[in-house]
């Protein structure tokens, strides 16, 4: 039987080795090339967990609270784990609320990869509980992983954020996001507006 760091080591290589396929930097990227800046292994908190959380920082209406518990509802057991979030430009503070309000602020973190996106290279889109697998017409494809954050640049894909990127599962071609700045499925938690 392994050790829990035995474990972690099994993890963070296969990790490595998943991600050589990916371009490291936010590089200008042609059609096919991902503009990674970020990668890492998340463990979130309990969604119960995240909204006691969120009342205690007191950064949120009561209002606010019970859409995401409503938007939770309804997307189901999948819905807090599975995050797409588009950053539509740099900010410390948008940043830190980003990740409260996402519950990425209380997760359990690893970095795989150091951060490497810088101004000009936002937007940004955070994955949380994907794998970006490639990217072609118009559209990126991505692989569930639970415990799994990649972060992509979209300047070279769509600085406007007007293009409609779809967001596809490669493995079944299943459509999860018809327009990346706009909207994604309801088992999706999905935001995309400028934090």
């Amino acid at each position: 039987m392994r050790n829990a760091s035995e474990i972690v080591s099994l993890v963070f290589a296969g990790c490595v080795l998943g991600f050589s396929s990916i371009a490291p930097h936010p590089a200008a990227a042609a059609e096919q090339k991902i503009a990674l800046c970020h990668a890492g292994i998340i463990q979130l908190p309990s969604f119960a967990r995240h909204i006691a959380n969120m009342r205690k920082a007191k950064r949120y209406t009561a209002e606010d609270i019970d859409r995401l518990i409503a938007r939770n509802r309804k997307g189901g057991p999948a819905f807090f784990s599975s995050q797409i979030i588009v950053q539509e430009a740099q900010s410390g503070s948008g940043t830190f609320d980003l990740r409260l309000s996402h519950g990425l602020t209380d997760a359990t973190y690893r970095n795989i990869t150091a951060w490497t996106c810088e101004a000009e290279d936002y937007p940004i889109v955070y994955f949380v509980g994907f794998r970006v697998r490639k990217i072609e017409d118009n559209t990126i494809y991505v692989s569930r992983e639970k415990d799994i954050v990649n972060v992509i640049s979209l300047k070279a894909l769509d600085p406007e954020l007007d293009k409609h990127l779809k967001v596809k599962l490669s493995e079944s071609d299943k459509l999860i996001c018809e327009d990346i700045g706009e909207r994604c499925n309801d088992d999706i938690f999905h935001d995309a507006h400028e934090f």
